[in-house]
């Protein structure tokens, strides 16, 4: 019992270091979060800083109604294309597709088209229309220093020509028409896809395809699940969904998989459908389905994860789906702020026309609430213009002016050249950042993130190790708190395993009440209760399970809602029971079952000889007793609303204890007499073979301190003896008369020894002295 306590003493220190260690963590994490916050307005001072911020709202008013459809910035001016409904007109012209303006104070101010000035250009723009009735506009494309006009030329969204310009300087210079197959979507996926494999297959009873070992794939049985155990024992997994043919094979679906660090993304094309497209995430052992991933997937900087057109998925498992106008979008392009610190993915859906813009920034490691347009341009200081195409022609089309850090070239001049951070660099800082606040991001979560500390310790020290000058005060000593997490991360990680123990001990605790609870609750549904004993039995096993069900709630990290569903259920078990006992109770002869134990225990002691059937006896008689005692708490606690009726219940009950305390009272001195019977006849044996223990060893004592090592033990059993007596005062007596005459014996030979050994020792004196004098008289009769 005292080692169970100091376990679970112990069990509770360990657990209270491990959450120490957390609320530890939490003040580094914040430590560091204060210096990150005072680092960055640092960096913004000395290298500026270029807020992403709605700062107009303007018109480009136009001469025709027209459907706009993009803009692209030159220099200060910029381009509009629309379409115009030609109507009843001979031809169309080139106002009735472009416009300039000059864009000065965030405002459009609108211009000739000297910019696009060139008889070669005019030629083949008007041939364009004359050789194909249903061509319009479709969109800019810039591609390096040159500008395409795309014109779509049919109702298919690939079929297009594309007049091709040179910028140079701020000014158009006409290529040609026929450079539409430079027009290219960059790759969509910047990551390979990798075919599954036969040997990469697993069979069994549920069989599956093992991606990388991390994680296990198939389509039979019905649904398509996703399982992180390499079991084929059963069709379980963590994700699962319905396939239209259910009696597929293994081999009948196609499975193709990514590697991308933390994250696995799966593409899986079960028979005679199309792809299906998942993001696996080992951390936290989490399955998304993200059908963007049909268009196309791009990897964000720095490893951080993927992003797609609707949304984005980061290594530590943090997600975001936003609610899409326009599916189907394809990668276009990247853009990247010259401080490093931000990026523009612009995603663009040729059948519809339509822009999406995500801007991710690498510090906060988030995407900004995405923009959807028809059209949208950057100038060269950053201002970025978007507009939403109306859907019945207007002369004014509303346009938002946004200023972005995504301005053109280096960023602006600094004026604090001298300070050390501008010696480190805003990109360097940018990262440093970055990679802090990945950290950060890790704290937060729940100890369920696989090798969460082991993460948070290898980050710790590689951003460390990386930067050399993150201990200096004028990067606000980041290194000092980020030792500090490393350092509680290492003693987490040991303390984690013994939480982790805990709660599978607890667990199994748990589970443990809960089979036996199952069982009993089973038991009772089948049980007939012919008599108030098997009610009386299954209610005190009902209280017993209560009791057990009431110490788990002590237990650390226990599931209390389990516990508490037990408990109400235990409850509504025992209200059941208690009730059907009080109907019982009311019939004749209801307790007839216990008088006739009583009966039986009374034969029994009058047969018993010996005091240990007496004994057993009164443990009989005794539980006889608590079930009664059981029986008058279940009829006190129930509302009998006939007082009679649980009047009558409990005289009955209180006659047969008063009967079954006189029995207990037969029993004991029944058993006092057997005892003290017993007892005599035992000691007298006791004594005899003490005696002769005590002739024994007065035999072998034959020096002194032998005689006080025999009297020692003697003594031991002397002690020994009266404990086993102590009820007895009379053998107590015997004994101490005995003790004194152990004593006596043992102090008269202990005499007898020294007074030989003095005599001898006399002897030998005597023998000495005379061969010494003898030795004297020779030599005196020397010559």
């Amino acid at each position: 019992m005292a080692e169970t306590t100091q376990n679970q003493n112990l069990t509770q220190l360990d657990t209270g270091t491990y959450e120490i260690i957390r609320k530890r963590l939490d003040g580094h994490s914040e430590e560091l979060r204060n210096q990150l916050n005072q680092l960055n307005d640092a960096r913004k001072e000395v290298f500026g800083s270029i807020e992403t911020q709605l700062i107009a709202n303007d018109r480009i008013n136009t001469s025709n109604y027209c459907i706009a459809k993009d803009i692209i910035a030159i220099g200060d001016q910029c381009i509009f294309g629309y379409n115009v409904h030609i109507g009843l007109r001979s031809g169309i012209s080139l106002q009735d597709v472009f416009s300039i303006y000059e864009f000065q104070n965030n405002t459009f101010q609108h211009s000739s088209l000297e910019l696009l000035a060139n008889e070669k250009f005019s030629g083949d723009f008007q041939n364009l229309y004359r050789y194909y009735k249903d061509a319009f506009f479709s969109r800019f494309v810039r591609q390096g220093t040159y500008l395409y006009m795309v014109f779509q030329i049919s109702k298919n969204a690939g079929d297009f020509k594309a007049f091709k310009w040179l910028v140079k300087d701020g000014q158009l210079i006409y290529i040609d028409a026929r450079s539409e197959h430079e027009i290219k979507h960059p790759v969509q996926y910047e990551f390979r896809w990798s075919r599954v494999q036969r040997e990469m297959q697993r069979t069994g009873k549920h069989p599956h395809v093992s991606v990388l070992d991390r994680v296990f794939v198939e389509t039979v049985g019905g649904d398509l699940t996703i399982k992180v155990e390499d079991n084929t024992d059963d069709g379980l997994g963590i994700y699962r969904e319905e396939v239209e043919y259910k009696d597929q094979s293994l081999d009948d679906a196609e499975y193709m998989f990514a590697n991308l660090g933390n994250l696995i993304a799966l593409k899986i094309r079960p028979y005679q459908e199309g792809f299906r497209y998942f993001v696996y995430n080992e951390k936290i052992q989490q399955v998304r389905r993200v059908d963007a991933l049909e268009q196309s997937g791009v990897l964000l900087p720095e490893g951080h994860g993927l992003i797609f057109a609707n949304g984005y998925y980061l290594q530590t498992g943090e997600m975001k789906i936003f609610e899409q106008e326009e599916m189907g979008a394809q990668f276009e392009r990247r853009i990247v702020s010259p401080n490093g610190e931000d990026y523009l993915y612009v995603f663009y859906n040729r059948d519809k026309g339509a822009y999406v813009l995500l801007l991710y920034n690498v510090i906060a490691q988030e995407v900004e609430t995405p923009i959807y347009c028809n059209g949208f341009t950057l100038f060269e200081n950053g201002e970025l213009c978007y507009f939403k195409s109306e859907r019945e022609p207007t002369k004014h089309h509303s346009i938002q002016i946004w200023q972005t850090p995504f301005i053109k070239g280096d960023i602006l001049p600094s004026q604090h050249q001298d300070n050390y951070l501008y010696k480190v660099g805003n990109k360097d800082i940018v990262k440093v950042m970055s990679e802090c606040y990945e950290i950060l991001t890790l704290i937060k979560k729940e100890d369920t993130y696989e090798d969460l500390y082991l993460d948070i310790e290898k980050k710790c020290m590689a951003t460390i190790d990386s930067y050399y000058w993150l201990d200096r005060p004028e990067a606000f000593d980041i290194a000092a708190p980020l030792k500090k997490i490393k350092k509680s991360a290492t003693s987490a990680i040991d303390e984690y395993e013994k939480k982790i123990s805990l709660k599978a001990a607890t667990a199994a605790q748990v589970e443990s009440v809960a089979s036996k609870a199952t069982g009993l609750f089973k038991d009772i549904a089948y049980e007939s209760f012919d008599n108030v004993a098997d009610f009386v039995g299954s209610l005190s096993r009902i209280r017993s399970l209560k009791g057990e069900m009431i110490s788990l709630k002590d237990l650390r990290y226990a599931d209390l809602d389990t516990i508490v569903r037990l408990e109400e259920e235990a409850n509504q078990h025992t209200d059941r029971l208690s009730n059907a006992c009080i109907s019982f109770l009311l019939e004749e002869n209801a307790l007839l079952p216990y008088q006739t134990k009583i009966t039986e225990q009374r034969a029994l002691l009058e047969s018993a000889g010996t005091a240990r059937h007496t004994e057993e006896v009164e443990e009989a008689t005794n539980q006889i007793g608590i079930e009664l005692q059981l029986l008058i708490e279940v009829v006190s606690n129930l509302k009998i609303e006939d007082a009679t009726q649980k009047t009558s219940i409990i005289d009955g009950i209180s006659e047969l204890f008063g009967e079954l305390n006189q029995f207990k009272a037969g029993i004991k001195r029944k058993k006092n007499a057997l005892r003290s019977e017993e007892g005599a006849s035992e000691f007298n044996s006791q004594l005899q073979l003490l005696d002769q223990g005590i002739i024994n060893f007065l035999d072998m004592a034959d020096s002194p301190s032998k005689c006080d090592e025999y009297l020692t033990k003697m003594m031991v059993q002397l002690e020994e003896l009266e404990g086993r007596f102590a009820e007895f005062d009379a053998f107590i007596e015997k004994l101490g008369e005995k003790r004194e005459e152990v004593y006596a014996s043992f102090e008269n030979r202990r005499v007898q020894l020294i007074e030989a050994r003095n005599n001898r020792t006399a002897a030998l004196q005597r023998t000495a002295e005379r061969i010494i004098a003898g030795m004297r008289n020779r030599m005196a009769r020397f010559e």
